[in-house]
């Protein structure tokens, strides 16, 4: 039969089971201070012992929000992070294509260019103001991922770059602007997903 202490440690690995990094280093730590916090107690040996370590440490939910919402804390840096790269990444391929366009005088559908642009230039004022003012949302990291992709879409269509014939400067950093376009979309919903799950624990904690 569990303890009182194995107990509360599955507790918190349960409620932090999105994160198994997270919940792995967390009970070691909390395991480490419990134990020697009920050897401490007079009635050590005992389970009256370990329930009252655990009682002093907090309840089980409580710590786990909390260290969540640390790590949706630097998820949202590191996506953050993600963007920036991004953004740049893609002005410099976009750059590329329309110089290696220019030189070959291709002319281009007029609807490609226009979205390629002007999804861009939106995706760099949401990323703006979100990062001031909105910083802990999601809703503008969506919608520079969807305006990023947008626009990485257009200026594949419009540079014909499956059939054109493009060099090697220009499919390069297409290609980067696509792994980190995709990087970005994987961090959008991870954070998404931890930003849900901390919000039920600290809903269940109160």
């Amino acid at each position: 039969m569990a303890g009182v202490i194995d107990s509360y440690l599955a507790s918190l690995q349960r409620d932090l089971d999105f994160d198994p990094a997270l919940a792995r280093r967390l009970t070691e730590e909390v395991e480490s201070h419990l134990r020697d916090a009920a050897e401490a107690d007079p009635a050590w040996p005992s389970d009256d012992a370990e329930r009252r370590a655990v009682e002093r440490f907090g309840l089980a939910r409580e710590i786990a929000a909390q260290f969540a919402a640390d790590a949706v804390a630097q998820q949202s840096r590191r996506t953050w992070l993600t963007v920036i790269a991004a953004v740049v990444m893609t002005f410099v391929a976009m750059r590329l294509r329309v110089m290696w366009l220019s030189d070959i005088e291709i002319t281009a559908a007029s609807l490609a260019p226009f979205v390629d642009r002007y999804a861009f230039a939106a995706a760099i004022a949401v990323a703006t103001v979100g990062w001031f003012a909105f910083r802990s949302s999601l809703l503008p990291l969506a919608v520079c991922l969807v305006g990023l992709a947008a626009s990485i879409a257009a200026g594949f269509v419009r540079a014909d770059l499956f059939t054109g014939g493009a060099p090697l400067h220009v499919l390069l950093p297409a290609a980067a602007e696509v792994a980190l376009v995709g990087l970005l979309a994987w961090r959008v919903v991870d954070l998404g997903r931890r930003v849900r799950r901390t919000e039920n624990l600290k809903g269940i904690g109160t």
